[in-house]
């Protein structure tokens, strides 16, 4: 069984307006939604409060986008992930449909 650690990382993510992103994301684990033809990161928080753990890097926990080429069982395989603007502040831009 793997770990958190173990899953992929959140490479680089360019959504400065979340409360996850301080240099890079500390959420522990991010979920990619499926929101029409966005797959957004549904961890996205835009607060002034900060969030997550510090000496984290954030990974991928779940992904709701079936028709990726990295989604298996609902599971992201790729090596790591970038999250940015696209067609929401928070995408995931290693997405590629099937």
């Amino acid at each position: 069984m793997k770990t958190l650690l173990q899953m992929p990382a959140v490479g680089e993510c360019a959504a400065t307006a979340c409360s996850f992103n301080d240099g890079g994301c500390h959420a522990p684990a991010v979920t990619i939604a499926s929101t029409g033809d966005a797959a957004s990161c549904a961890t996205f928080v835009e607060s002034s409060v900060r969030g997550g753990i510090a000496d984290v890097t954030g990974s991928v926990g779940a992904c709701a986008r079936t028709e990726c080429v990295h989604n298996t069982n609902l599971a992201c395989k790729a090596e790591s992930v970038r999250i940015g603007p696209g067609a929401t502040v928070s995408d995931c831009l290693t997405y590629q449909a099937a």
